[in-house]
């Protein structure tokens, strides 16, 4: 009995000792949100930012003499070695509306690790912003409804993951079965298909270098590095979409209670409303500035790729593999885009609802700090933006459908004048490209 009371004290003793960091792991924050998401890009050597793991962004901090910095940076080296070899290929076979996206897609995933590696140079000051507005909005009187922040965020992230996955391995089974067909067709007599599918799949490289089993691993692991990114930039946007909208979305829910015209608060409530309104407001300009040049990149990236595999997809395709293929990368793209904007329009529109609410108080309920808060909603565009060139709202998702219409006829024009130029004939020997 004696034991049983000492085991039990123990337990009591180291209970209490752990129970703050268990409430602290249990917040409902953002930044523990995306922390599955951050060290899974990490893997991958995109932003490479310690501390992410703690509950401190006090304590992140972007080493550069670290291993992840070295990861980070070797990617960046091999996307900008590839991207010059595959400029000197298209040099020699030419160059056409299809063969041209290979060198885009490694000046892409190079700008987007270059920009990831920025922000984490900034993402403290951020995070700490970002957690002291958690902070705000994790406590009453402010009620989350539905799904917590962490599971939305978390959700979200895991099925876009996944379906990026699914697209990248279509991607490579497409690659091997072309390659099977080609073999069968040419009669050759292959006997390392890893070695065979490495050297067509990076005849870039293998033009200038010999083949060794040990690089083609690291080519195959440094591909599926830079499609992660491509994925990986929009995943991102998206969550800080969730996140901010959110908590203005927090904001629209306490105030519901006055639509109905009949509860006339004090003025210290419009102080106190208008304070945490401020504060998210603050933060998404925070946010905006160090993901800008990010937010530019994915539209711009999304407007070509669509582009791109809508032309695919309006030529006869060689078989049902490459069909299913393409099909899928298009639509998985389509979606992944009206994500993005849809979840950035959000904050707009999250940010603006406030203005109808406040609409129906009636005149004895008006005070001066209502009046500033109802100028304020009138005046203030609350959205992300791209370089301050465009922002992020439904309208300009619409805007972006013409485009994408104006550049495919661009696009078809140009494949139709190309046509003859830059396709490698089947049977062609590797050192021939």
């Amino acid at each position: 009995m004696a034991l049983a009371s000492k085991g039990y004290a123990l337990q009591q003793r180291m209970y209490r000792k752990l129970w703050p960091k268990i409430v602290d792991d249990e917040r409902d924050t953002f930044l523990r949100g995306i922390r599955p998401f951050v060290i899974l890009g990490q893997l991958f050597g995109i932003f490479p930012l310690y501390g992410i793991t703690g509950n401190d962004p006090d304590r992140y901090r972007l080493k550069w003499f670290s291993l992840r910095v070295v990861l980070n940076l070797t990617v960046i080296v091999t996307a900008l070695v590839q991207t010059y070899y595959e400029y000197i290929r298209l040099k020699l076979i030419g160059i056409n509306a299809k063969n041209v996206s290979g060198l885009i897609f490694f000046i892409d995933a190079c700008l987007i690790n270059v920009l990831f590696l920025n922000l984490a140079t900034k993402w403290r000051s951020v995070a700490a912003k970002w957690e002291e507005v958690d902070e705000t909005f994790n406590k009453p009187p402010y009620q989350l409804q539905g799904w917590s922040l962490r599971k939305r965020l978390c959700v979200t992230s895991f099925v876009l993951v996944f379906l990026a996955a699914v697209e990248h391995c279509l991607s490579i089974v497409n690659n091997v079965h072309n390659q099977l067909v080609e073999i069968h067709y040419c009669n050759w007599t292959v006997t390392n298909y890893f070695q065979h599918y490495a050297l067509r799949r990076f005849a870039n490289v293998y033009l200038n270098f010999p083949y060794h089993s040990l690089s083609a691993i690291f080519f195959t692991y440094i591909s599926s590095a830079l499609t992660i990114y491509w994925n990986y930039q929009d995943i991102f946007i998206i969550m800080i979409s969730i996140g901010l909208a959110t908590r203005f979305q927090q904001i629209n829910n306490y105030l519901k209670i006055l639509s109905d015209g009949v509860l006339i608060p004090a003025e210290d409530f419009w102080v106190r409303v208008r304070t945490n309104y401020v504060s998210v407001c603050e933060l998404l300009d925070d946010v905006d500035r160090v993901i800008s040049w990010t937010m530019l990149i994915s539209c711009a990236t999304n407007l070509y790729y669509i582009c791109l595999q809508t032309l695919h997809v309006t030529k006869k395709l060689a078989n049902t593999v490459e069909d299913a293929y393409y099909w899928y990368s298009l639509v998985f793209l389509i979606a992944r885009t009206v994500i993005v904007f849809l979840s950035a329009a959000h904050i707009h529109d999250c940010a603006k609802k406030p203005l109808d609410i406040i609409m129906k108080i009636p005149n004895v309920g008006w005070c001066i700090e209502l009046e500033r808060f109802s100028t304020q909603l009138k005046s203030e565009k609350v959205a992300l933006s791209g370089m301050g060139f465009f922002s992020l709202t439904r309208q300009l998702l619409f805007s972006m459908a013409g485009t994408i219409v104006t550049y495919e006829l661009v696009m078809l024009k140009f494949d139709q004048e190309s046509e003859s130029k830059g396709n490698i004939p089947l049977c062609t020997p590797f050192v021939r490209f």
